[in-house]
């Protein structure tokens, strides 16, 4: 696993050098206009300098990176607001292929996802509404990120004896039924129907757990990846608050003298501390035993979407009316804060999850 501070320091430059070039805040404006939910251009690029190789195995010419390389390169992410499917394609899914496909399988997908000719998307949160019957899967699920252009789908369902089970789906094939959407960032996203869907199962687990283990432990560094990127977004959002009250006059003086103003700005300032401090622990925390990586990972997620929602909100308020118009970045990161506090189980979820191991551990 990556974990030299070099390296990382080298990755977080290279993108955020390549953000600041191609994908402006205007930049994604316009693009946003254009058909398709994320730029093909953008993303064959990004597999040319090889951000899409990060969680390859080493065997397979990749970076084998760890939750702080991948936490570096979600907050720059989160900060660009990159409509790309980095999280879902070139983070999860490559880890899935890695963990649990046969040689084949790896063979064959590892060496797409890297080049972004193949572009998955994951649906394993769901496996009580998708059954298995003799490699077809029937059932549906109601919204999956990237579902409307990815390629191929990584679902989790149950068996009749209630066994967890991953599988490979071909979106192309008659019985998947996808319905385009678009998210309250922009993103696409699709609800999708599986009717007797012929799969291809990875039941190969070469890191010594389950499948059922082997996608608890998904989820839980796609929500520390979810943590670094709602970092990225409050960094973001304090830069430009910060800027907006020095360069906006009222009466003559700037906002930023206003001491009311100060001490609000002071306690988010805070809060940006905290939420970095509580993402590295999460991000430690991935490698130690399950029951204390549930707590801490379920107790950061849990108090980084409330930091990340009040951020956000005062950053609109601060703006004032400009906050919520279209033309402004404010909006569209007070959107992507507003959908982060619902993706893979939310602000609710990881809560209780944190309550109950917290009453277990005591």
């Amino acid at each position: 696993m990556t974990t030299d501070i070099e390296t990382i320091g080298m990755l977080r430059n290279s993108l955020e050098r390549y953000m600041e070039d191609n994908y402006s805040f205007l930049q994604r404006l316009e693009r946003m206009r254009e058909p398709g939910s994320f730029s093909q251009q953008i993303w064959a690029e990004l597999a040319e300098f090889g951000f899409l190789s990060l969680c390859l195995p080493t065997e397979n010419d990749g970076l084998d990176g760890d939750a702080a390389v991948v936490g570096a390169l979600m907050e720059v992410a989160g900060k660009a607001l990159l409509q790309e499917p980095f999280l879902m394609s070139a983070v999860l899914a490559t880890r899935l292929v890695a963990r649990l496909g046969n040689g084949e399988q790896r063979e064959r997908l590892l060496a797409g996802l890297a080049s972004g000719e193949v572009v998955l998307s994951c649906a394993v949160e769901h496996a009580h509404q998708c059954q298995l019957e003799d490699n077809r899967l029937s059932g549906r699920i109601p919204l999956v990120m990237h579902g409307d252009a990815a390629n191929g789908l990584l679902v989790a369902a149950q068996d009749a004896q209630g066994q967890l089970h991953l599988c490979l789906v071909n979106t192309d094939q008659s019985r998947v039924q996808r319905t385009a959407a678009r998210l309250l960032d922009g993103r696409g996203a699709a609800s999708i129907s599986f009717d007797n869907a012929q799969v291809e199962l990875l039941a190969t687990p070469n890191n010594g757990l389950s499948v059922a283990d082997n996608l608890q432990l998904l989820l839980d560094e796609a929500n520390v990846a979810l943590c670094a990127e709602a970092c990225g977004m409050i960094d973001a959002l304090l830069h430009t608050t910060n800027e907006y009250l020095k360069m906006r006059k009222q009466f003559g003086r700037p906002l930023a003298v206003n001491q009311a103003l100060q001490h609000r700005m002071a306690d988010l300032y805070l809060l940006q501390q905290e939420t970095h401090a509580l993402t590295q622990a999460a991000q430690q925390a991935l490698t130690g035993p399950a029951a204390e990586r549930a707590r801490l990972v379920s107790g950061a997620r849990s108090y980084i979407s409330d930091a990340a929602r009040k951020v956000a909100n005062e950053a609109v308020q601060l703006h004032g009316g400009l906050g919520i118009t279209e033309e402004l970045d404010v909006s569209h990161y007070f959107r992507r804060v507003m959908l982060l506090n619902s993706l893979l189980g939310g602000r609710d979820k990881h809560f209780l999850r944190f309550v109950e191991q917290s009453l277990t551990a005591a």
